[in-house]
């Protein structure tokens, strides 16, 4: 008898030893991801927040997609898996966008991405900005969404906003990238930016 309950304390012994083996490992994969208490401080800043889409926000269940700078109020986010954001636009439309994050998730890559989808400032005070940065035909050609030969790498991610894809290329002296935009919309189309040497070279609308 005394054998059979050493043998049952002994396989329960292990058996907590196992449990709380997992339970170590489940709490390891979580502290990979962002920690509940800095989510709560993301949301605290982001949500209500009034932005405008630097890029296309194309909807996750299909429920269409908001042209770039579209006023919208950010109203949720979504910190798992890859992550998202939901925001409301014109007529309360809410569209919910994919992060497309690579896992793990980071407070830092997450702010990252958000502060590459949106604006938080006004046009009127973006164009302010862009004047005195970049000069009157920059800022004009960045407010009308627009690009020219020579305008440098950043004025053009602010009037185009980020790429989807980019590749870079040399060729001889020179150093070519060509950042790819593409639209839901329009499947087959996608639009191209030529930089040369980090500065517009030509374009494909």
């Amino acid at each position: 008898m005394t054998g059979k309950k050493f043998l049952w304390s002994a396989l329960v012994l292990i058996l907590v030893l196992s449990g709380c083996k997992a339970v170590n490992t489940t709490v390891d994969v979580i502290k990979k991801d962002i920690p509940v208490e800095d989510m709560d401080g993301l949301k605290d800043e982001y949500i209500g927040k009034k932005a405008w889409n630097r890029s296309l926000l194309a909807d996750i269940g299909g429920n269409g997609v908001l042209d770039r700078g579209t006023e919208v109020i950010i109203v949720e986010l979504d910190m798992h898996w890859t992550g998202a954001v939901g925001v409301k636009g014109p007529n309360r439309r809410k569209i919910r966008h994919t992060l497309n994050l690579e896992r793990p998730v980071t407070k830092e890559t997450y702010v990252q991405a958000l502060n590459r989808l949106f604006w938080y400032d006004k046009p009127d005070k973006r164009y302010r900005m862009n004047l005195r940065k970049f000069g009157k035909r920059t800022a004009r050609a960045i407010r009308d969404n627009e690009l020219f030969k020579g305008m440098v790498r950043e004025a053009a991610l602010e009037s185009w906003g980020f790429p989807d894809e980019t590749s870079v290329s040399e060729i001889g002296e020179y150093k070519d990238e060509q950042l790819i935009y593409r639209d839901p919309r329009l499947r087959t189309k996608k639009r191209y930016i030529i930089l040369r040497d980090g500065l517009v070279e030509s374009w494909v609308e």
